[in-house]
């Protein structure tokens, strides 16, 4: 009996193709995932999301600089290209939105930035980026301290 509990928790723990995992951000049959520090846009294709690991949408992280130390109010900035035009962006700081400013240089080609509403605690953040046309993504996750 031990053994079967055992197992049905492990089934349970387990999940069906990762449908526990609880996504940063979604919008339509888009979603961005953020485990184990790393940061994946995410496409639903007859009802299952998968990865895009095209690399069709590139981020390069601006700022703060992947283990940099920051000002406790950071500005986090990304560039953003794609071979055809860039219709959704994003940024975030522990999980938290960041209301979003930039400009783009050309429907295939944006710099994104934005900071959080107040200082961060001294410490370890993470902050994530994300991209998409319309029918490629890319996100990115990077951490960087506070003193």
């Amino acid at each position: 009996m031990r053994l079967l509990a055992l197992a049905l928790a492990i089934v349970a723990l387990a999940g069906c193709g990762g449908s526990s995992v609880k996504p940063l951000y979604e919008s339509g049959d888009w979603r961005v995932v953020v485990a184990n520090g790393k940061a994946t846009a995410e496409h639903r294709v007859d009802g299952k999301w998968q990865p895009d690991t095209t690399g069709a949408v590139h981020v390069s992280i601006l700022g703060p600089r992947p283990g940099a130390t920051a000002p406790a109010t950071p500005q986090v900035a990304a560039e953003l290209t794609a071979g055809s035009a860039l219709v959704e962006s994003g940024l975030w700081v522990d999980g938290v939105a960041l209301f979003q400013k930039g400009g783009s240089l050309s429907p295939k080609r944006e710099t994104i930035y934005g900071a959080p509403d107040g200082p961060l605690p001294a410490g370890a953040h993470t902050a994530v980026a994300y991209a998409r046309t319309g029918a490629h993504a890319t996100a990115v996750a990077w951490t960087f301290r506070i003193a």
